[in-house]
């Protein structure tokens, strides 16, 4: 999709169109979340799979901080934008492109990464984050996270396989 130069990295201009559309869809999901307030699922992470799919980590990394400033925009979070959470924003698409761009889909990469992403990006930046943003004690936030990061990367898993899988067998001519 994106395609290198020497020095240079050379994008056409469908690749950015349809990175907006991922990003756009990204935004959009992010406001959908479904089940009791201590497991909430949002779908934002399927945004974050396909930017990762799609675009590898570098490019899915910048879709996931643009989705994070545009969301702010838009929607303005309870706080205010926070750096904090466009970091983690960038990370999970990241690491999502280190397992899926331009690599088969296998059910072990999409554990790992799930994995990955909910130890490195939910659980430690994100409790991080509360913790700075609003004093909570790092451990009273961790056992209030764990039920909702014990269960829920289970149901992504399940929902990446699917979307992924979906998405593999779309062909989008160059």
């Amino acid at each position: 999709m994106l395609l290198k130069t020497k020095n240079l990295i050379h994008v056409e201009l469908r690749d950015l169109i349809l990175l907006g559309i991922v990003v756009a869809m990204k935004v959009v999901l992010n406001q959908f979340s479904f089940g009791p307030a201590m497991v909430k699922v949002g779908l934002g992470f399927i945004g974050n799979v396909l930017l990762g799919y799609l675009f590898g980590p570098i490019w899915g990394a910048v879709g996931g901080g643009v989705s994070d400033l545009v969301a702010s925009a838009l929607f303005g979070q309870q706080g205010g934008f926070f750096i904090g959470f466009t970091l983690s924003a960038i990370v999970g698409p990241f690491i999502y492109g280190l397992f899926f761009y331009q690599k088969p889909i296998k059910i072990w990469r999409i554990i790992v990464a799930t994995l990955l992403v909910t130890l490195i990006v939910n659980v430690g930046m994100n409790t991080m984050w509360v913790h700075i943003l609003y004093g909570l004690d790092i451990r009273a936030a961790l056992v209030q996270r764990a039920p909702k990061e014990i269960i829920v990367p289970w149901l992504q898993m399940i929902v990446s396989y699917f979307v992924l899988r979906a998405v593999s067998r779309v062909k989008i001519r160059k």
